[in-house]
């Protein structure tokens, strides 16, 4: 009887550690699958940023062809990157924020002149800073506003110093930094 419940108890403990064994590796990979998701969120966004500071700088200089390409790598992002299409965490959230995102980016591609541009680019600011603000950002970034155009439009740049895409050359510092958003 003694070796039965020997047997017993082992058996327990045994069971009892692989279980806990196979938690703390449910845990772990779901730890690892959290950050992998973060790191590609990163890189979306970054990569988002970079087009866009390149079209925002193209428009400052009222260079329509530059800036068109620029949103259009932009635009290439938010329609190929699984974390504008296949956010499932957050679909509730991103649904109203990605189709607004979509109509701005189609927009931006069918401009045919540096008004269309920047009209559609007004949207995609509007879009961009608010997942900005929504999700964070690695890095500063100043959030701009020009009370001129368009009864007043925000735009993102990455330093302080006002260089205004919604009139270019004609009223080059139009406009103020009015937040600085960063991460620690």
């Amino acid at each position: 009887m003694k070796t039965i419940l020997t047997l017993t108890l082992l058996s327990l403990i045994s069971f009892s550690a692989t279980a806990q064994h196979e938690h703390q590796g449910d845990h772990q990979n779901h730890q690892q699958a959290e950050m992998q998701e973060a790191h590609r969120h990163t890189q979306h966004l970054d990569t988002l940023i970079h087009h866009y500071m390149d079209a925002k700088n193209a428009l400052v200089q009222d260079d329509f062809e530059s800036a068109k390409a620029s949103m259009q790598a932009f635009a290439d992002e938010v329609h190929s990157s699984s974390e504008m299409n296949q956010h499932e965490e957050h679909a509730e959230k991103h649904e109203k924020h990605h189709s607004n995102m979509v109509v701005a980016v189609e927009e931006a591609s069918a401009a045919e002149n540096i008004e269309e541009l920047r009209a559609a680019f007004q949207k995609v600011s509007k879009e961009l800073i608010t997942a900005v603000e929504n999700q964070g950002y690695d890095g500063t970034l100043y959030k701009q506003y020009c009370p001129m155009y368009e009864g007043g439009s925000n735009w993102l740049s990455k330093k302080e110093e006002v260089e205004n895409p919604f009139y270019g050359q004609a009223m080059h510092s139009c406009g103020d930094a009015v937040e600085e958003i960063s991460q620690p």
